[in-house]
């Protein structure tokens, strides 16, 4: 799997963050978690191909974290050199048709291309694996939103996690257990925390509990950007700590 952080901000607008998105190519297809504001773009600037998307994942339906699902749509059908025939599988937690029903509503189904688009429900209570290409993925309900999932890749050199928003939860250390890699939200300092969200220490606990190789960190807000990361990690994770920036790219 090769990995490109395409976006590891929050809902700050920062010039060097742009909001929450993931681009993990198998070698098969192309997968995207998340699509925040400036999300498109940012995959131009990362050296991405934002047609060459097979399958959109979402995490949660804050708008930092779904609101380029549009644009991308929208450039697909019209901005495209070639019309695309093959089909586009979209995923998201409970209720996620609705969530989608209500995008397309707004906005019409002519934003929709006549490729196939396929709009997948995750349960939170059921979570058989979607064997694809090259890979598996699997869930776990995270603790931010009612709807909020993170998942699990799991490839034949290993497993990465990417954790979307959350706070320390046990459906998160299991879901992230053994893993090379874990992609986790880093928001804020430890003396001013926010429900719902991570700081250092509960991302030190997490990556320790679940015993993965490599903690990196994302969603960043000014606050947490301002500390030695790394460091303050360290304090409770002795694996291989990463500040993810906009374009930052790794293997599992």
């Amino acid at each position: 799997m090769e990995i490109t952080i395409v976006g590891s901000g929050t809902v700050v607008p920062r010039l060097i963050r742009r909001q929450s998105c993931v681009a993990v190519e198998t070698g098969k297809e192309t997968l995207f978690f998340d699509l925040g504001s400036g999300a498109v773009r940012g995959m131009l600037h990362a050296g991405l191909d934002p047609f060459a998307v097979d399958r959109i994942f979402f995490t949660h339906f804050h708008p930092d974290h779904t609101v380029d699902v549009v644009p991308l749509l929208f450039a697909i059908k019209y901005g495209a050199e070639q019309e695309r025939e093959r089909p586009l599988a979209l995923y998201g937690p409970e209720p996620f048709e609705s969530f989608f029903g209500g995008i397309t509503n707004v906005w019409g189904d002519w934003m929709l291309g006549d490729y196939l688009t396929q709009v997948h429900e995750l349960s939170h209570t059921c979570s058989s694996p979607l064997d694809l290409p090259n890979l598996t993925v699997s869930w776990a309900p995270a603790e931010h939103r009612p709807e909020s999932l993170a998942y699990r890749l799991e490839g034949e050199n290993g497993a990465f996690v990417y954790t979307g928003d959350t706070e320390y939860a046990e459906t998160i250390v299991e879901l992230a257990r053994g893993a090379h890699t874990l992609l986790i939200e880093c928001s804020l300092p430890d003396d001013t925390p926010a429900p719902g969200h991570l700081t250092p220490s509960g991302v030190a606990r997490i990556a320790s509990e679940a015993g993965v190789e490599r903690a990196v960190l994302t969603h960043v807000y000014p606050q947490a950007d301002a500390l030695d990361l790394v460091q303050e990690v360290g304090r409770g994770f002795e694996g291989e700590v990463v500040v993810a920036a906009d374009g930052t790219k790794f293997s599992v």
